[in-house]
């Protein structure tokens, strides 16, 4: 029954449904959620996770269906693009928090990427978990996150060659055989030739050879395993900070202009856009001399982004002491602190 009076309305949803329990039901929907993840072999799969799911929940199921013994050095990646303070920010699923308040709403999409990546291929112990850093690396050469000479990319393609399509032969490989196996953006025909020849040569390579040989080549690249966040400095002038196993790096273009390993990186903070870098230098004598560097990113959400990276990075590859709480009289403009404690150990 329908009630209208005075410009306003009534519906009895009840009456209407004739008091049927099965229809006053939430629909699956509402219980659940559907995320998508894309592989680096892009292949694609959905999983069905409670709505009330965290990160963890999302990744245990990831590294489940790929059966991934050696977890730790991967991740999900989402696009933060709703949050009026995100400016188009990639992020990481984080693995305490609700799959749904990190991402707001529908879609849930996702991507399988290294999170971490080793300096030396030969510390994976797993063949599965260098076929995934080989996928990763060829992915970033092509996309342009790391940068190799046209000369670099035939030896590294020669390597892919062999790891595609096995030992060459001219009954099963005519002259067009490398026209889809890309390795640099707008590929020449010049550099596919090249691939050609130098996969001649790799004639009884197994798959899994070729690409742990593909990664021990790589890793000399100059932005091998960097993660990079668009900022500026000092000067307003345009810069990409590379995070990675090593420390930082600052580049303007493809020229380096600074680089800061982390023995020398004191404490990392930021407030609103603002990243501060407190640096102690032991390179020249011995008296230590500390240098405070002010970048400016393009919007909070980076900001924040490009500081948690350079902890998660510092924690993974270089910290074997708990973090101590930084002293309140320092930094304290910041809008967030993390204090490194140095202990010789391991790294990247």
């Amino acid at each position: 029954m329908t009630m209208m009076r005075f410009g306003s309305g009534t519906y009895n949803v009840r009456d209407s449904e004739s008091f049927n329990p099965s229809s006053l039901q939430r629909l699956p929907s509402d219980r659940s959620i559907t995320c998508t993840v894309f592989f680096l072999d892009m292949s694609q799969r959905q999983f069905q996770l409670d709505r009330h799911a965290v990160g963890q929940d999302l990744l245990d199921k990831v590294y489940a269906h790929l059966e991934l013994v050696e977890r730790d050095f991967f991740g999900l990646q989402f696009l933060c693009v709703l949050n009026t303070n995100s400016c188009g920010v990639k992020r990481w699923l984080e693995p305490t928090k609700s799959i749904k308040k990190q991402m707001t709403c529908p879609p849930y999409n996702l991507f399988f990427r290294v999170k971490f990546y080793v300096s030396d291929p030969s510390k994976l112990s797993e063949e599965y978990t260098r076929y995934h850093f080989y996928l990763q690396v060829r992915s970033d050469i092509l996309e342009g996150r790391l940068v190799c000479s046209e000369k670099t990319a035939a030896v590294l393609g020669s390597y892919a060659a062999q790891s595609e399509f096995g030992d060459y032969t001219e009954y099963e490989h005519d002259e067009h055989y490398l026209d889809h196996l890309d390795m640099l953006p707008n590929q020449t025909r010049s550099l596919t030739g090249h691939m050609k020849e130098l996969h001649k040569l790799r004639i009884g390579e197994t798959p899994a050879v070729a690409e742990f040989n593909f990664l021990n080549f790589a890793k000399s690249l100059e932005t091998y395993g960097m993660h990079w966040h668009e900022a500026k400095d000092g000067d307003d002038k345009p810069i990409r900070i590379g995070v990675s196993s090593y420390g930082m790096s600052i580049f303007q273009g493809t020229e380096k202009k600074h680089s800061f390993p982390w023995s020398w990186i004191m404490k990392l903070s930021f407030k609103r856009k603002q990243f501060y870098v407190q640096i102690r230098n032991f390179e020249h004598n011995a008296n230590a001399v500390d240098t405070i560097l002010i970048f400016n990113a393009i919007c909070q959400q980076s900001c924040k982004m490009l500081w948690k990276s350079c902890i998660e990075h510092h924690t993974f590859f270089r910290l074997i002491a708990p973090p101590a709480a930084p002293p309140k009289k320092l930094f304290n403009l910041m809008g967030s602190r993390f204090r490194y404690r140095y202990v010789n150990g391991i790294s990247g």
